[in-house]
């Protein structure tokens, strides 16, 4: 996976300051991206069974994880997003956390049109 050159929506995704935090090497970047969205796209289906079994407290986890994640590559929308779930989550929230849970999904969709658009 080849980091997309052209300009980045920084609600969506800080490039810059994710380069920086990777000690400006693009190819670490590029390694850094490809094992969060592969990482990211096994998790969703997790969650989308924890969230059906109401089970929160691992819900709650598997968030927190995705939030850490989104939170190094500066991916501000899905680290929005996973707090939100995570936050649904401990509340116990079920509506709250399915609508989070899709807003993540969909958030995952931008960030990774981000990377190869």
């Amino acid at each position: 996976m080849s980091v997309n050159q052209g300009k980045a929506d920084l609600s969506v995704w800080d490039k810059e300051e994710a380069l920086s935090r990777l000690m400006d090497s693009p190819a670490l970047l590029d390694e850094a991206c490809r094992i969060f969205v592969e990482e990211s796209k096994q998790q969703l289906p997790v969650m989308e069974r924890q969230l059906a079994e109401a089970n929160y407290a691992d819900l709650v986890r598997e968030a927190h994880k995705m939030k850490g994640s989104a939170s190094n590559l500066a991916a501000l929308e899905l680290y929005q997003n996973a707090l939100t779930l995570e936050q649904a989550a401990k509340q116990g929230e079920a509506d709250q956390a399915t609508a989070a849970l899709a807003s993540l999904k969909e958030g995952l969709a931008r960030f990774c049109a981000q990377l190869t658009g």
